[in-house]
């Protein structure tokens, strides 16, 4: 669990969805978080996002749940693209509640000060945070492939490998 085992601000998030938007190199990513009807939408570095699908499988490969568990509720209200709650995820906090079952995630706005709280606090079915790691794995995998050597994104064209001095490699 993170330091905030006492949230008492936490809100069930009922549907989520990873999304990238662009041409690989150029793309934004974004969580969208559907909760009470209401949408929020976390937009993050890919990094980010790579991150938080790591750290969820991590956490439900160590968690032992019953079935029951795994249910998750229905998503009854459309996701509001045009939601005016939305930022940009300066920092993640991710843990697991066992008296509710259910996942944490914790984010806070890089432009706000941390000690106004987060700006999301919310509860997700293990189920959901499952769904939500393996599609953040399909975004992140779906960008441009990274070279063998040095691991650094390559572009269309030829790439200047660091680990070949710069000299032009050919990897995909």
């Amino acid at each position: 669990m993170t330091e905030n085992d006492d949230l008492e601000f936490t809100t069930e998030i009922d549907a989520a969805v990873v999304e990238a938007i662009g041409e690989p190199g150029q793309r934004r990513f974004r969580l969208i978080a559907l909760s009470n009807g209401e949408t929020t939408i976390l937009w993050m570095e890919k990094q980010q996002l790579d991150a938080l699908g790591q750290a969820l499988t991590k956490i439900i490969d160590q968690i032992d749940v019953e079935a029951s568990d795994f249910e998750q509720p229905g998503a009854g209200s459309p996701i509001d693209l045009n939601t005016t709650h939305q930022f940009r995820v300066g920092r993640l906090e991710i843990g697991f509640d066992r008296e509710r079952g259910r996942v944490l995630v914790v984010a806070y706005d890089i432009e706000s000060d941390e000690a106004d709280g987060p700006s999301l606090a919310g509860l997700f079915s293990v189920s959901l945070a499952q769904d939500l790691a393996e599609e953040a794995d399909k975004v992140v995998s779906a960008g441009r492939p990274r070279c063998v050597l040095c691991g650094l994104p390559m572009g269309p064209g030829p790439h200047a490998c660091a680990q070949q001095n710069g000299h032009l490699a050919n990897y995909a």
